[in-house]
């Protein structure tokens, strides 16, 4: 067999083995139309029981990922052991990149994964009587922040991951930008921002004159 072949289905194996593991989150909420309560996309969502309920749903979507990526994995080895198949190999090498864009976090102070249950903790405190930041309080997570509506002051830092709504960029495009960012947010913290990072620096320049 050629080598453009061979590369060619060890190309395929990769991009099967990368994708695979993703279609739950591709497809379990959305083609099942579970929006319930919430806005649709990408309004903001009011922080509330129906959104921790999303946040912990996702989380059990995102360990189907995981279990499904056992599948490719165990087949890929199968056939390693028994002869040298450019595709099984592909299937591996894509099942790895997946794990280790799981496992490595993109924040160390969040936890491992996409929605880490500190994440969902924090969002849900809050709720809690002693977060309200004014007399009619109706704090939202807007793409970047959680905010207050009423008063427009940011109780949390915290880009928002995809939460599993109907995408308003249509099917194609969203699975394809949730495929390339796996479920989190295009946005950095403010805090591990240029941006922050440089006010930071003259803020400190100005107290040390």
């Amino acid at each position: 067999m050629s080598l453009s072949a061979d590369a060619a289905r060890l190309a395929v194996g990769m991009l099967v083995g990368m994708i695979l593991p993703r279609f739950p989150l591709l497809f379990f909420t959305r083609f099942l139309n579970m929006e319930r309560e919430l806005s649709p996309h990408p309004d903001p969502i009011r922080v509330d029981i129906p959104l921790i309920q999303r946040m912990l749903l996702m989380r059990r979507v995102h360990m189907m990922c995981w279990l499904i990526a056992t599948l490719p994995l165990a087949l890929g080895i199968f056939v390693l052991r028994n002869s040298p198949e450019p595709f099984a190999l592909g299937l591996v090498a894509g099942v790895s990149w997946f794990a280790i864009s799981r496992i490595v976090p993109l924040d160390i102070h969040q936890g491992l994964g996409v929605i880490p249950l500190s994440m969902v903790k924090s969002i849900n405190n809050l709720r809690e009587p002693e977060t309200e930041c004014c007399k009619n309080p109706e704090l939202q997570w807007e793409v970047r922040y959680v905010r207050c509506k009423e008063c427009r002051r940011i109780l949390l830092d915290l880009p928002r991951p995809d939460l599993g709504r109907i995408r308003s960029d249509g099917r194609m495009m969203g699975s394809l930008r949730i495929l390339l960012m796996d479920g989190r947010s295009i946005y950095p913290s403010s805090k591990e921002s240029a941006v922050f990072e440089g006010s930071e620096l003259l803020r400190k320049v100005a107290e040390e004159e």
